[in-house]
């Protein structure tokens, strides 16, 4: 048995997320597929470090691969893009022991806003349109708002919320500005599923004034799940995994 590590960055469009389903098309099945082929085996197994939901992106997510064969590394690399879709590919591939645990210090999420009455014509498949005006000022308030919060079960699923997957979970965000488009740094240990995506639609429920800052303060305040729809996943990428 060997062990490696993988970085890897896909367009998550026609992806149903990245963890194995059964039957659906996913980064970790795409992978295994691949692995097996190239190394005449059925026991290869992919498991990354942080699960995408189904349409969102990555640069750079890390994943174990547990094989039955050794291979040179950069030999291997070549030879696997080559037969991967041309939506996933791997970026790096380095050998690990066997008994080394791959634990995340903290993850890094951007999210992609398009501010403006006409629609996008660059990225438009990366970005969320907002066609309302966002007001600055409000958004940086309600971000203060959700990154004091002591937990972040209101942007949590309920079953996560039940399951205590929300502990420990903290989020710093920073934004900027670059002409209509707006970037979202997410920082944190770890996010639950949905978490930054609900995390924006409150962010941009907010600073369009359908929710106002006090309305916001309760939402934060009662610490339990909100039902409210996520912002959608085309504009969201995971970019770093420090572990």
């Amino acid at each position: 048995m060997a062990v490696y590590k993988l970085v890897v960055e896909y367009n998550g469009k026609n992806f149903y997320g990245s963890q194995k389903q059964s039957s659906l098309r996913t980064i970790e099945s795409v992978l295994e597929k691949v692995f097996n082929n190239l190394l005449n085996s059925k026991n290869s197994k992919v498991l990354f470090l942080s699960r995408t939901d189904r349409g969102v992106h990555a640069l750079a997510n890390i994943a174990k691969l547990v094989c039955d064969k050794e291979f040179d590394t950069k030999e291997f690399l070549e030879k696997i893009n080559y037969f991967l879709p041309e939506d996933v590919k791997i970026v790096k591939i380095s050998k690990i022991n066997k008994k080394s645990r791959l634990k995340p210090k903290y993850k890094v999420y951007y999210y992609i806003v398009y501010n403006s009455s006409s629609a996008p014509v660059l990225l438009k498949e990366y970005c969320l349109w907002v066609k309302q005006k966002i007001s600055y000022v409000v958004l940086r308030k309600a971000i203060k708002i959700i990154t004091n919060s002591k937990n972040l079960n209101f942007v949590a699923t309920k079953a996560d919320v039940e399951n205590k997957k929300t502990l420990g979970c903290k989020v710093k965000i920073k934004l900027a500005k670059i002409q209509q488009f707006l970037i979202f740094k997410f920082i944190g240990t770890k996010f639950t599923q949905h978490m930054i995506r609900n995390i924006m639609s409150l962010l941009i429920q907010t600073s369009t004034g359908r929710i106002s800052l006090e309305e916001l303060k309760k939402i934060v305040s009662t610490w339990k799940y909100c039902k409210i729809p996520p912002a959608d996943a085309n504009a969201l990428f995971l970019t770093k995994i420090v572990i």
